[in-house]
């Protein structure tokens, strides 16, 4: 059995935690579910990935995955059994109960002993992680160190990243999962959009989860190419935008619709600008001003969910994944 999850052409840390946390928790899972199941299955985990192509795999389980990117048609005649989905916008979409609902499963990222904390450890300082995508485009490292912050690059490495979140005083993060492991780890965040490229419903997925009412911060990116090439958000800069489940239906349906062609000039007219920094610098953005936004975001007051609802999710997690494992044979490899 395989395990399924988003592989994009660079490395994102979110998708890329799949490959070092399940084989930490379950070593002998997928061992044990292929040999039942021959090579046509595979474990769908973390990730906005229902729907996500499976190749040649006919039996899909899947485990707190999440649906926001695509339709279902690609799943269409497999086997597909939900253990658990991340939220309940998942769960809506999907027409599966209340109970299928839990949360991402990055919360038992804690549970990893690369990532156990001890109690002296000292929380220090405030990080900022753009979406994966964002990043690649100039200005980011300028930004953030004018705001007195660290640039935290989520291309890097799981652990690397991870440690950086879990060490952190706050996080300002346009990442979902950068929001989701300081959360884990009980670090206070704030989230943040520049572009159209944020997805609503991944976010009013996992947020709705936890019970948490989140209003993100719209701020301007350090070079406009990010919004020549994803598009401007609808809501002004310096402003708030709520989440929720209207929200996100409105958006998935949106994403999953046929994509409406542009016109020669629009498109001719990007590629210029995007070819010539003097001119993206005239339409008004700067690294200043998003350090301005980001610091103005800091000195808001942080999100952070309940203790005890997270304790709870990450228990009711571990049953399921525990059920699963013992169902095939195998065992978790934690206490």
């Amino acid at each position: 059995m395989k395990l399924l999850h988003h592989r994009p052409k660079v490395p994102n840390f979110g998708d890329d935690l799949n490959a070092i946390l399940w084989p930490a928790l379950v070593p002998s899972l997928l061992g044990a579910l292929s040999q039942e199941a021959g090579d046509d299955s595979a474990f769908v985990g973390i990730g906005t990935i229902v729907g996500i192509d499976p190749g040649d795999a006919q039996c899909l389980h899947v485990f707190s995955s999440g649906v926001g990117y695509t339709s279902m048609d690609a799943w269409i005649g497999r086997s597909v059994e939900y253990h658990c989905v991340r939220g309940p916008f998942s769960a809506r979409v999907l027409g599966l109960p209340d109970s299928a609902s839990l949360t991402d499963g990055a919360i038992l990222t804690p549970l990893m002993s690369e990532f156990h904390l001890s109690a002296s450890t000292a929380r220090a300082g405030t990080i900022v992680i753009p979406h994966f995508e964002t990043v690649a485009f100039p200005g980011w490292p300028a930004a953030a160190k004018m705001a007195g912050f660290d640039l935290v690059d989520p291309r890097q490495p799981p652990a690397v990243v991870i440690s950086r979140i879990a060490q952190a005083k706050l996080v300002l993060t346009e990442s979902l999962h950068g929001a989701i492991l300081a959360d884990a780890f009980g670090v206070p965040w704030r989230p943040f959009a520049v572009s159209r490229n944020f997805s609503k419903a991944k976010w009013a997925d996992w947020a709705g989860s936890l019970n948490l009412r989140v209003a993100v911060a719209v701020i301007p990116p350090p070079d406009a190419v990010t919004l020549l090439r994803y598009g401007k958000p609808p809501e002004p800069f310096g402003t708030f935008f709520p989440l929720d489940l209207e929200t996100a239906c409105r958006e998935f349906r949106s994403r999953i619709a046929p994509p409406r062609p542009q016109g020669w000039m629009k498109t001719a007219g990007k590629g210029v600008l995007g070819r010539l920094p003097a001119a993206r610098k005239l339409l008004g953005f700067s690294a200043a001003r998003t350090a301005e936004a980001l610091t103005k975001l800091a000195e808001g007051a942080p999100l952070l969910s309940d203790p005890a609802k997270r304790e709870d999710l990450r228990s009711a997690m571990l049953a399921r994944l525990d059920a699963l494992a013992k169902r095939h044979g195998a065992s978790l490899a934690i206490a």
